[in-house]
């Protein structure tokens, strides 16, 4: 599961994953839960030094075990190392896991104002017809914010928001029906 992001809910969700291999008789390595304790991750340089010392270690293990619905850039990297040793890899289905939550994402809400030739709308900022999502609010933010400067009207404005599922089994809708897609 990813660290970056929403540091202090991914920690919970590690330690939870740490509890849940613990009673199944695993000793659970988890260096993105010690290597913060003295390494800065809004550093690059020791970010990356943190990353290093984590696929290093696991070098020493028999599995690696996956864990959320979603694969992060260092995710991937702890994946590939897996594969390059021959380490077996073991996705874990976290709605199976007691006690365990879905992992948190992150859309553009889109607000077109009541001053617009289209009308006033908010929905989800959309792509081929799906909702953009992003696994942290910094990525979100960063791409909101980006939205904005390219924007060229007063009308419409991008935030970031936490996407929740719904008993529809979508995200959290709109308060309209009317769509905004991405450029």
């Amino acid at each position: 599961m990813p660290y970056a992001g929403d540091i202090a809910y991914n920690t919970r969700m590690a330690i939870e994953y740490c509890r849940h291999a613990a009673d199944r008789g695993v000793i659970p390595l988890a260096p993105h839960l010690l290597l913060p304790r003295f390494l800065f991750e809004s550093n690059p340089r020791e970010r990356e030094q943190g990353v290093k010392m984590g696929l290093r270690l696991l070098g020493v293990c028999s599995e690696l075990w996956v864990f959320g619905d979603r694969i992060s850039v260092g995710m991937r990297r702890e994946i590939a190392e897996a594969e390059r040793l021959g380490i077996k890899i073991v996705y874990q289905d976290s709605n199976k896991i007691q006690g365990v939550m879905n992992m948190k994402q992150w859309g553009i809400w889109a607000k077109r104002g009541a001053d617009s030739v289209c009308r006033a709308a908010e929905a989800w900022l959309k792509s081929s017809g799906k909702p953009l999502t992003f696994d942290s609010y910094e990525e979100t933010a960063a791409r909101a914010a980006s939205l904005m400067q390219d924007t060229g009207t007063a009308n419409v404005s991008y935030y970031p928001k936490e996407m929740r599922s719904s008993t529809n089994g979508g995200c959290n809708p709109p308060t309209t029906g009317n769509r905004i897609e991405s450029r």
